[in-house]
């Protein structure tokens, strides 16, 4: 009896045990059952890791399956977005982010990448007229306790975002990275500067550097070493009194004024007279106070303090026009804006002047505290960069649509291998999509789930590698047979010229592209891809070609491109399934350029062969031009690269596989800043 009273008990017990736990089985049950959600993260998290290998159209059709699942979820909603973006859907991924901003449910990220994509998708080149610059830092020479610079005659913008000071009053040249920072001091040698004022970089890897009271010149590589002076005090060819400002022309030859004798200089880039120009003659007056010079396409431009007007030569020195007299005050350095117009240091201000019409636009006043401007120039990131002589100051000013944001973040794929280690890969561009360059690892935040990340490492910069991924693209087309000795050609030329600072892959752009021959396996095989007489097809599918090409370089750091050998033509079927505007958006929204190789020098590149040429930053050769194509490398290494990679370890090592770990990279220079979000599993097995 005893034992049954203790089995009833036990039963009660277990049956009021039950009723109280009754409530969080029913909602534990109602939670697991959610098949839908199971089913849609599964599809998430395989797109996720699709998209981070770069296979995009495999990572969107999972977020499409995730979707199926749970079709109003944001998150899914933006990868997919996301996914087709880089698949060079454009219009599509903005579409649907336009819809989840309508929708309420756009955080700050989206609603800014929306912006800078609406705004370059739509946007024109910029012209002087419409831009406007405003203090975002200024670095003062003289200082409480110490003199870094004093009398700053001239400021030179470097390839990676730096500059250099040439410090007149200290007899130095003094380089900075693009925070602001001191990187190198060059004092000229055993010689030393003797009032050094104005510097520029030529072709040939030099730089120059007049001496005002030296009435010389000194050349010497970035480093300050090697260092040859040439010129001497006099008013006899070759001689200077006073030289001042420089200019380099496309073939390395080297201009000054000379302010002493009223005139400009000419020398080759050893330092060998040349010849000058500028005395009164008979269609020209003379210069009064030469100042400012820049040159391009066979122009010179040469400012005049007292008579305020900038005089035209050509490389000749024969005098063509004045331009600009109403409106400069008392010019001094010149530099270039763009393709037509030079920017021009006037008193306490920047100008800038069309070498076309000649007119003449205020760039910025400096905020009003400018004294005496005498060098502005744009640094590669865009920022104007002002030297003032009598303050002892150099300002770097931005665009107004740049303060306070202005960067457009692309983090292109996460590499959690050899997880907690985790690689980021990522491109920063300004809002025009130009790439953005010489950003320390102090200009980085990373965050995962909320919490800051230490111990960031930067360990690529793209801008400072001059190596080339490249696929060579034949067009396979049944109307290039004629032209097939011009390609293998071409392919020799490309081949022989990459030496070790470009790795080539060759695709043939038949009706089944594959990719044939890589030059690693050796040039035999290389060649003999491109020999084989079977390649041409009439049903050759350019689109699919420069897919598959533009896929093999997707995942690879740094600067990569698709080298087209083509005779310029369109076939029937060349954008069967992709418009050019996609195809264009895929490879730039990959950082990859695209660059055609005319074989024919006949029929001339198409229309659509050209605009993927332009909107990807690439170009149009020619394989029978002077020069061949044993420029090219040289003009890919040389275009700016804004890409990066950080190593850091992840915070969250106590998570599951299944566990999806949100990351968001933060960027910013001066005022200027750009975040991006994404996020990544762990590789335990899927």
């Amino acid at each position: 009896m005893k034992t049954e009273n203790v089995f009833v008990k036990v039963k009660i017990g277990l049956f009021l045990l039950l009723l109280l736990l009754l409530p969080a089985i029913n909602s534990f049950t109602q939670d697991a059952i959610d098949l839908d959600m199971l089913s849609a993260r599964d599809e998430f998290k395989w797109g996720v890791k699709a998209y981070h290998r770069g296979l995009f159209n495999e990572a969107a059709r999972a977020f499409e399956k995730a979707l199926a699942y749970k079709p109003e979820n944001t998150e899914m909603q933006e990868w997919l977005g996301q996914a087709w973006f880089r698949s060079g859907f454009t219009d599509a991924s903005i579409h649907l982010w336009e819809s989840i901003q309508a929708a309420g449910e756009a955080d700050s990220l989206l609603m800014n990448k929306l912006e800078i994509l609406k705004y370059q998708t739509g946007v024109t080149a910029g012209t002087p007229d419409s831009v406007r610059y405003l203090p975002a830092m200024e670095l003062e020479g003289i200082q409480e306790d110490y003199t870094l610079f004093r009398r700053p005659a001239s400021v030179y913008p470097d390839d990676n975002g730096g500059f250099y000071i040439v410090s007149y009053g200290t007899n130095e040249v003094l380089g900075f990275n693009s925070n602001g920072a001191l990187t190198n001091r060059i004092n000229g040698g055993l010689e030393g500067f003797n009032h050094p004022f104005d510097i520029k970089t030529a072709g040939n890897g030099y730089l120059y550097v007049t001496e005002f009271n030296g009435d010389r010149i000194s050349r010497f590589d970035s480093n300050g070493r090697g260092i040859i002076k040439f010129g001497e005090s006099g008013r006899k060819d070759g001689q200077l009194l006073g030289p001042q400002y420089l200019a380099v022309d496309e073939k390395n030859f080297i201009y000054v004024t000379d302010s002493g004798n009223r005139r400009v200089v000419k020398f080759d880039g050893d330092g060998n007279f040349i010849l000058s120009f500028g005395r009164n003659n008979y269609n020209f007056d003379g210069f009064k106070s030469p100042t400012g010079i820049e040159c391009f396409d066979e122009r010179v431009y040469v400012a005049d303090a007292d008579r305020g007007d900038i005089s035209v030569f050509d490389y000749s020195g024969n005098y063509i026009a004045s331009m600009a007299a109403e409106g400069l005050y008392a010019p001094e350095g010149i530099s270039r804006l763009d393709e037509r117009s030079v920017l021009v240091a006037d008193s306490g201000r920047v100008m800038s002047l069309n070498v076309d019409n000649g007119i003449v636009r205020l760039v910025s006043d400096i905020d009003g505290k400018g004294r005496r401007v005498t060098k502005a120039a744009i640094d590669a990131n865009g920022n104007l960069l002002t030297a003032d002589f009598d303050l002892s100051r150099i300002t770097v000013l931005t665009e107004l649509s740049n303060m306070y944001s202005g960067l457009f973040m692309q983090i292109d794929r996460i590499d959690s291998t050899n997880y907690p280690e985790i690689i980021a890969d990522l491109r920063i561009m300004d809002r025009t999509g130009a790439p953005f360059v010489g950003l320390s690892p102090n200009n980085f935040v990373i965050t995962e789930n909320g919490y800051p990340v230490p111990d960031v490492e930067l360990v690529y910069t793209g801008n400072t590698d001059d190596h080339i991924e490249a696929v060579v693209l034949l067009d396979c087309a049944a109307g290039m047979q004629e032209f097939h000795p011009d390609m293998i050609k071409a392919v020799n030329s490309l081949m022989n010229s990459a030496g070790e600072r470009a790795a080539l892959r060759l695709v043939t752009a038949g009706a089944n592209p594959v990719t044939d021959a890589d030059l690693v396996e050796g040039s035999r095989q290389f060649i003999a891809a491109a020999s084989n007489p079977e390649i041409f097809s009439d049903d050759a599918r350019f689109d699919l070609g420069l897919r598959h090409a533009a896929s093999d370089l997707v995942s690879w750091r740094g600067r990569r491109t698709v080298i087209y050998i083509t005779d310029g033509r369109n076939s029937p079927v060349s954008f069967e399934q992709y418009h050019p505007v996609e195809l264009a958006a895929y490879l730039k929204n990959n950082g990859i350029s695209f660059y055609c190789v005319d074989v024919s020098n006949v029929n001339g590149i198409s229309e659509e062969l050209s605009y993927i040429c332009e909107e990807t930053g690439g170009a149009v050769l020619y394989l029978y031009q002077p020069e061949g194509l044993s420029r090219l490398y040289d003009d890919i290494a040389d275009e700016s690269d804004g890409t990066y990679t950080l190593v850091f370890e992840s915070i969250n090592t106590n998570l599951s596989p299944d566990d999806f770990i949100p990351l968001e990279v933060e960027s910013f220079l001066y005022n200027r800043s750009g975040r991006e979000s994404t996020g990544y599993f762990q590789p335990g097995t899927f």
